[in-house]
């Protein structure tokens, strides 16, 4: 593969990492149903988005359109299927969304698009602050929804349910996940080994998850030490050096069939094979759509991330 295809992948999954965008249904699994919320007439209501922009919304929302894969697990999540107007072309979670009209891509939005299907609130990510501050000019209130963390990933879904007159099912969906959460601390109590982690996001250059992002939290909540909690950026890039000197018991990765022959996790040069998790066999994979969205699934992706970290405990 060229080098600037390589380039392109990396930069394509470094937008969906920050901005997806966990990544629905009142269960909190993800799933949709078809008992629809219940209204909540206190309206007009002002919320504070992950940008922290004011926003006040007049009326209970009917005509929702979300820019993010997540955000539309969110909404989906919250029984709102039947208000959303508009989603993007990656939005294919849960399988209703595909039949949602189409307002561009993730990253490339049309806002003449957004503007014709009327909405009367947006859902946006912080990928697309300008595009909010255009569709604002126009009075279509926009939130912006960009959790960095679990515990912001929890506030983002009750403030999104605040905005369009759900708050109930959002503390529902929340309260599903932080159940989740204090399971899996339990049992995590129940051992002091506390794997090292290497998570890899990329292998061209070598990119993996640090501190402030939702995927050091996961290995944290789940009993294990991220090997990146020390770096200075979200998404630092390594070396193959780095890693071997750093020597991790668990590498994860969510690479597809034809990037993970790529990525060779298991024979690359220098002391790699020497690796602790090379040399057990603790490479595992997990499902990107559900560890990359901040949203409902996470629920999913904790229970994932527990069975790589300590498989002896959760089985």
């Amino acid at each position: 593969m060229r080098k600037t295809e390589l380039f392109t992948k990396l930069v394509v999954v470094l937008i969906w990492l920050a901005f997806s965008a966990f990544l629905s249904g009142c269960s909190g699994q993800g799933g949709s149903q078809t008992k629809q919320p219940t209204p909540d007439k206190g309206f007009p209501v002002t919320v504070t988005d992950d940008l922290g922009r004011q926003v006040k919304i007049e009326a209970e929302p009917q005509r929702i359109i979300s820019l993010s894969p997540s955000n539309t697990e969110i909404l989906f999540a919250l029984g709102l299927d039947k208000r959303i107007v508009g989603v993007t072309t990656f939005c294919n979670y849960p399988p209703e969304a595909q039949d949602k009209e189409k307002v561009g891509g993730f990253s490339d939005p049309s806002i003449e698009k957004i503007v014709s299907l009327k909405p009367d609130l947006v859902v946006a990510g912080d990928l697309h602050a300008k595009i909010a501050d255009e569709l604002q000019k126009l009075s279509i209130p926009v939130i912006v929804v960009s959790p960095k963390s679990i515990e912001g990933t929890l506030e983002s879904i009750e403030m999104v349910g605040k905005a369009t007159g759900c708050a109930t099912e959002a503390r529902q969906v929340a309260q599903s996940i932080r159940s989740k959460m204090d399971e899996v601390k339990a049992k995590v109590q129940q051992t002091k080994d506390r794997p090292r982690v290497y998570y890899e996001v990329w292998y061209n250059p070598l990119v993996t998850a640090g501190p402030k992002t939702v995927i050091n939290d996961l290995i944290s909540l789940c009993g294990g030490l991220n090997i990146a909690d020390d770096a200075a950026t979200a998404w630092p890039q390594y070396s193959e050096e780095m890693v071997i000197a750093k020597n991790p018991d668990v590498i994860i990765h969510s690479y597809g069939h034809g990037d993970l022959q790529a990525a060779n996790l298991y024979d690359r040069p220098g002391g790699w094979r020497q690796i602790n998790a090379v040399r057990q066999g603790h490479i595992y994979t997990v499902n990107a759509d559900i560890v990359n969205r901040p949203g409902p699934r996470l629920v999913q992706a904790i229970d994932e991330f527990a069975r790589c970290i300590h498989p002896e405990l959760f089985k």
